[in-house]
């Protein structure tokens, strides 16, 4: 490889390292114009541009390295890293598994691919994949994880934690380890320890703020302090730890939250909340802040000593100025009333965040997997859904009525929810809105369910009014369907029973 490259590809990585990302880029591609076509050079271009985060150019010199030199598993790993990178998650297992075979010998090639076969599901595979790498490295921190990551992916938490405990003997400060010890945790429901080890997430999957110049609160004496509680993750983690703000009241405190704008009405009406809002005044006089999935381990709460059900709440007028109306729009000139159930069967996929993405896929459904329901008699089905999933109903064709036209925020949504009889959802921000308000809600939970669902059973008790339908098997909609779909047939007989008995 001719040094000019060689020198140039130094000067690129100090660029790099001196976080001068555009000066670093536009070096490289005038390096490459003049680029020997050997698969040395054109690898090291892959790998330059990958150091970038190019993973489009990294694709592209790696696919021509691998052109030059097909027998190079090295040049497959990287291309299995940047397809996963990029989201191809399909791309990412064909080279990581050409990788393996080509150097079997090699744990790296092996870990990386069971992780590529877990972000896909596929964790039976990549429990052996991961076996495999850490058969071959023993002691391999990574490979640890990945086991740990997916026994906990596949239900079985409390074997994932020896896994987790070894990897962090061996590297105590690795905040992705803890992280998914906290989860395996926090699945099991031990949450003293489990509430502890969450807070890694910071040093494993979130950014903490660094606007604020008030410390943090860590359970201390609140007598007439202004706390500021701020969301830090999804929709559905606000909705469901604001509960915890009338505790803070009772410490004596001035409670302050800061969340997104379409939180801030629906959140205006919990008790012990002061002020809600989405951007902070300069003027606002604050002495401590936390993060809203930091409260539980502070106030030392677990799901059976939190505040019930419901905390959300509506106006009446609301209830009825939109929940009413909904109602008598479907039901009128009905001699005998259906039911009306809600639907949402997708959840946000989050493009900016690949791992996000990748949930979300597990756990959103196609409408038309929910064909089955439309076939119990004496219901009628509304869409709470919304984004580009709502364009499946016109593509199903599917007798499923869309509710959601001027809604603006959670507090609209809300007000609708009474319309219905009961809500059916994926697991997304509506079923912890649902729940917050006290209503009926069953919600489908994908195979790899979320922490706080548990490994098994069909209530929670965050929730009562809450039931779960699980997936028997990765991708498995079928069986929660068809479950829902017995259960809403004994609902509508339940109810034109007591509709009969209240005309008798």
């Amino acid at each position: 490889m001719p040094n000019s490259f060689r020198l140039l590809a130094q000067d690129i990585l100090a660029l790099a390292d001196a976080n001068d990302i555009s000066g670093a880029i536009e070096k490289l591609h005038e390096g490459v114009r003049d680029l020997p076509q050997d698969a040395h050079s054109t690898f090291l271009a892959g790998c330059l541009y990958e150091r970038l985060r190019d993973w489009a150019q990294a694709r592209h010199f790696y696919l021509q390295s691998l052109h030059l030199d097909v027998n190079a598993p090295r040049i497959w790993h990287r291309l299995g890293i940047v397809s996963l990178e990029s989201g191809d998650l399909d791309g990412a297992e064909r080279a990581l598994k050409v990788a393996t075979q080509q150097q079997p010998s090699n744990a790296h090639y092996h870990v990386d691919l069971s992780m590529v076969l877990a972000r896909k599901g596929a964790f039976d595979m990549a429990l052996e994949s991961a076996m495999t790498g850490e058969a071959l490295s023993p002691d391999h921190v990574p490979a640890l994880n990945n086991i740990g990551h997916v026994l906990q992916g596949l239900g079985r938490s409390a074997e994932s934690l020896p896994y987790y405990d070894r990897a962090i003997s061996l590297d105590p400060e690795n905040g992705v380890c803890r992280f998914g010890r906290a989860v395996s945790l926090l699945k099991m429901g031990d949450f003293e320890p489990g509430w502890g080890e969450y807070e890694w997430r910071w040093r494993c999957s979130q950014t903490p703020r660094t606007d604020l110049a008030i410390p943090q609160w860590e359970g201390e004496d609140l007598q007439g302090k202004t706390i500021l509680i701020h969301h830090e993750q999804g929709y559905g983690d606000t909705l469901q730890f604001i509960r915890l703000a009338p505790l803070l009241k009772m410490r004596g405190a001035t409670v302050v939250v800061q969340v997104p704008i379409p939180l801030v009405r629906i959140l205006e009406r919990v008790e012990g909340i002061d002020q809600v809002v989405s951007t902070l005044d300069p003027v606002l006089h604050l002495d401590v802040h936390c993060p809203m999935v930091g409260l539980p381990l502070r106030l030392k709460i677990t799901p059976t000593t939190a505040p019930g059900c419901p905390y959300l709440s509506v106006s009446t007028e609301e209830q009825e100025r939109q929940g009413g109306a909904l109602r008598r729009s479907l039901l009128e000139n009905m001699q005998q009333p259906d039911l009306i159930v809600g639907l949402v069967w997708s959840g946000d996929p989050r493009p900016h965040d690949p791992v996000a993405t990748q949930v979300d896929r597990r756990r959103s459904v196609k409408l038309e997997k929910l064909a089955p329901l439309m076939d119990v008699d004496g219901i009628r089905f509304v869409s709470f859904q919304l984004g580009m999933p709502r364009h499946q109903i016109a593509e199903t064709g599917l007798p499923v009525i869309e509710v959601t036209d001027g809604i603006v925020d959670f507090a609209d949504t809300a007000a609708r929810l009474y319309g219905v009889d009961l809500l059916i959802s994926v697991d997304t921000s509506m079923v912890h809105l649902a729940g917050g308000l006290g209503l009926p809600v069953w919600m489908l939970s994908r195979y790899d369910a979320c922490w706080r669902w548990g490994e098994n059973g069909t209530t929670t008790p965050w929730y009562p009014s809450m039931r779960i339908f699980r997936q028997s098997g990765l991708g498995d909609w079928d069986t929660p369907v068809a479950e829902i779909a017995g259960m809403l047939r004994q609902f509508v007989a339940l109810y034109r029973a007591n509709l009969e008995a209240e005309a008798a």
